[in-house]
């Protein structure tokens, strides 16, 4: 054992009759140690996921001021297991991928992460007991004495007395904290990254067995086949509150033999897609290398590029459907803010029914419209208001980008239809009648750097995508007064078009008596 351990830490490079030793200086464990994870958290990661490799069925963390320990009922060590434990880069688990007792795919691979302990310890302390093999020890690594002697590699093993009625178990305990770890954080992290939620395995923190946090939302599950494996998961389109719908918290988790690596988005970084904040899921591709630190996947591998492109076409269908649904609710609420409007439109002009003086114009639908129905949705003395009608959008002529190419067939004919006519290509149509006044008000779709509304060839086009339409969505009566406000103003510039003031004068009046019964808005 003497002289295969001397071999692993002073081995020589020789060629011919010279030889170069490579030699590893004691110290540089104790650096491998402290900096092989970016987190103090993921040392606990790397304790519970040892346990999980042994068979265990529960594992307690207890975190203390003065210590942590994490115990767990897994099969232990035995004296052979113990050493190799010790041993750096062990290919114990590589050589052995499943567990004994439940067959579980084993976590471990690269033999060095027991040394976690010191990102957050001087000392860790090691207690196994293996029944089968009437084997009972403890191994206490301290950093202080390791840096005493430059010469002595081993540490001490205490052989102690089986504990009766016990099976197997472990439990390493940190002592000389170097800073304190939150509980909540724990839990945090034990839920977010560890294979929790089985029948076969529960993590305690404190007492308090650790649940999964169930995500609500709609789900789409997939799974496919790759040359090195098969992956399979799901992507759920999350409902959540407007302050959690960040880009920065969005993302699928990718799972390696049950614990959680990383988290991408898969090229959708710096999208600006609908749905793309409330992205959440897993996926599940055993076979994918990770990094040393187990922090991240090696996204220039070949394993790594078989699922990209997949998960891209799983994503875009998912983004597909939140856009769609997302227009759709955006429809219905520009359809009932827009009835609100008119109504104040119409309540102004019915107590003051002068306000637009002569001006009479029937507004033409035209081709693209077709013509509004004759049945009305609500209606009061005076005026009247039609019922949502949902068209093939239009852009008015002022609107048109100034390069009309992308809308000209081959053969040059203008105005060619999009391939697909989706939620987003349509418009909203209501008309308010009053007296021989017809308001008719289109909403749809014009980029945010189209104006906010235009009134042409008598009809009043509000766009959806402009800037301060957006900001109002978040409550229907600043939307209801922001599109008052619009509808006044394209009624007040028509009405006087070559006097500003008078028109700004009438879109007050109209305003004032719309609004009369608010107190605040």
């Amino acid at each position: 054992m003497q002289k295969a351990e001397n071999s692993q830490k002073n081995q020589s490079l020789q060629y011919g009759n010279e030889s170069i030793p490579i030699v590893f200086d004691k110290s540089h464990l104790l650096t491998i140690g402290e900096r092989l994870y970016s987190t103090s958290l993921d040392l606990i990661r790397e304790l519970v996921s040892n346990a999980y490799d042994a068979d265990a069925t529960e594992v307690a963390i207890e975190i203390k001021p003065d210590r942590i320990t994490v115990s767990d009922n897994g099969s232990g060590m035995n004296e052979e297991d113990l050493r190799r434990y010790f041993t750096i880069g062990s290919r114990g688990k590589r050589q052995n991928p499943r567990s004994p007792r439940f067959h579980r795919e084993r976590i471990g691979e690269f033999g060095i992460g027991k040394f976690s302990a010191l990102t957050l310890a001087r000392q860790f302390v090691v207690e196994t007991q293996h029944t089968e093999n009437n084997f009972r020890a403890r191994v206490v690594f301290d950093c202080d004495a390791w840096e005493r002697d430059s010469v002595n590699w081993h540490l001490p093993l205490e052989r102690l007395p089986l504990l009766s009625g016990q099976g197997g178990s472990t439990t390493i305990t940190l002592h000389k904290l170097k800073k304190p770890l939150e509980v909540a954080l724990v839990i945090r992290h034990v839920r977010e990254r560890l294979p929790i939620g089985r029948p076969d395995f529960i993590v305690l923190v404190n007492g308090f067995p650790v649940e999964p946090s169930p995500v609500s939302g709609k789900r789409f599950p997939f799974a496919f086949e790759t040359p090195y494996g098969r992956a399979h998961g799901e992507i759920i389109l999350a409902t959540l509150l407007l302050s959690k719908r960040t880009v920065a918290e969005a993302g699928i988790t990718i799972r390696v033999r049950g614990v959680a690596v990383t988290t991408s988005l898969f090229g959708f970084e710096q999208s600006r897609a609908i749905g793309l904040s409330r992205l959440r899921g897993t996926l599940h591709a055993d076979f994918l290398p990770i990094t040393s630190s187990r922090d991240n996947i090696i996204v220039e591998s070949p394993e790594f590029q078989a699922v990209h492109g997949p998960l891209r076409t799983e994503i875009n269908k998912v983004l597909r459907e939140a856009r769609e649904s997302a227009l759709a609710k955006e429809n219905v609420q520009a359809s009932r803010v827009l009835k609100d409007a008119l109504d104040k439109i119409g309540r102004a002009l019915k107590r003051n029914p002068e306000a637009l003086g002569e001006y009479s114009e029937e507004p033409p639908l035209g081709a693209e419209s077709g013509d509004m129905p004759g049945t009305t949705e609500s209606s009061e003395e005076g005026y009247s208001i039609s019922k949502a009608q949902i068209v093939d959008s239009g852009p008015p002529h002022s609107m048109m980008p100034h390069n009309n190419n992308s809308l000209e067939t081959p053969e040059g004919k203008k105005g060619a239809r999009r391939r697909h006519v989706g939620l987003a290509n349509r418009a909203i149509i209501r008309k308010m009648q009053f007296r021989n006044l017809g308001v008719i008000c289109q909403m749809e779709r014009f980029g945010a750097d189209s104006p906010p509304s235009v009134f042409e060839t008598g009809i009043i086009y509000i766009n959806i995508d402009h800037p301060l339409y957006r900001k109002q969505q978040e409550s229907d009566q600043l939307l209801q007064f922001f599109l008052t406000t619009l509808i006044a103003k394209e009624l007040s510039l028509k009405k006087h078009s070559h006097d500003a003031a008078e028109a700004f004068r009438l879109q007050h009046e109209i305003l004032t008596e719309a609004f009369r019964h608010l107190k605040k808005i």
